[in-house]
């Protein structure tokens, strides 16, 4: 099984820092998606989006581009698959 390292609190904090100058820059769309886009979505958010996604809709994930690495380290690469 492939190992998948786990972002540490630092490596967050710098994303966040990163994306809140941009939202000072004026650029609000762009902190958003680098937030997204960067910051693995935690694990039980995702499960919990998963088993209601009759709710959110069958494009969710993909729409939003949300960072499922760790997720997947989790629940294994193919959980939304399954």
């Amino acid at each position: 099984m492939e190992q998948t390292r786990i972002m540490t609190q630092k490596e967050r904090a710098d994303i966040a820092l990163k994306a809140f100058k941009l939202k000072e820059q004026g650029k609000p769309d762009e902190c958003e998606r680098m937030l997204r886009q960067q910051l693995p979505l935690q694990p039980y958010l995702a499960k919990f989006v998963k088993d209601h996604i009759e709710y959110f809709g069958e494009d969710f994930f993909e729409k939003n581009g949300f960072n499922l690495s760790e997720a997947e380290a989790v629940y294994g690469s193919d959980f939304l698959t399954r």
